[in-house]
């Protein structure tokens, strides 16, 4: 069987993935230098006059430097996923890990914590530097340590409890409501104060050694 070219293979690397995946050259590029064993900066260069080309065509469409995504033609004409679903997934996931999670004001409106509704999705990544297309509504944060697979859950929500004071809070028990999200997570209690301390101030950490020692307290002198 011959074996496919540079070409052929970022073309089929691209239409095997889902209509809502982000294209990006990092990652097909990384595939490429696999596959053919070359050195990673040919894989990008090539990776990129494909895309390019590709994009040029109408096959895909261009969201930012490095960044496309699929069309889909209907009966209404071109469609493509919003750029805020697209940008956000590069801050979320990079090379299938995760580098990021949402936090601030969307947040603590999709817990329920708050009702006011923002006009940005601010997120958390360790991609917190890049420059991000006009006219999205993303802001991003700089984490307090590298985000990575093992502790994204547990920073999101200690960055949670450090909002809480400066935040539009609504909810009846606020409190209640993170100790079931934690729950719900299944996030332990010691590697969360273990973290706080370890990358956060303590005027983090208190609050958060507080929402937990509540329930403790409640079930004992209960």
């Amino acid at each position: 069987m011959e074996r496919i070219g540079y070409g052929e293979h970022i073309s089929n690397a691209v239409e095997n993935m889902p209509y809502e995946c982000v294209i990006q050259t990092e990652d097909i590029a990384k595939k490429l230098a696999a596959e053919f064993e070359l050195p990673y900066d040919k894989a990008k260069v090539l990776t990129n006059v494909k895309l390019k080309r590709m994009a040029d065509k109408g096959e895909i469409e261009r969201v930012q430097r490095g960044v496309y995504c699929h069309i889909k033609q209907t009966v209404f004409g071109k469609v493509t996923p919003s750029i805020d679903e697209i940008v956000i997934k590069t801050l979320k996931i990079q090379d299938d890990k995760r580098i990021g999670y949402e936090s601030g004001a969307s947040l603590l409106n999709r817990l329920g914590l708050s009702t006011l509704l923002p006009r940005d999705i601010e997120i958390t990544t360790n991609r917190y530097g890049a420059k991000l297309p006009e006219g999205c509504r993303i802001v991003t944060c700089k984490p307090a340590v590298t985000v990575t697979d093992e502790n994204w859950k547990l920073l999101q929500f200690i960055d949670l409890v450090s909002e809480l004071p400066n935040s539009h809070i609504d909810a009846e028990n606020p409190e209640q409501l993170l100790r079931q999200y934690a729950k719900k997570q299944q996030l332990d209690t010691l590697m969360l104060i273990y973290t706080a301390r370890k990358y956060y101030s303590p005027k983090v950490l208190i609050p958060l050694i507080d929402l937990f020692m509540e329930v403790e307290y409640e079930v004992t002198s209960g």
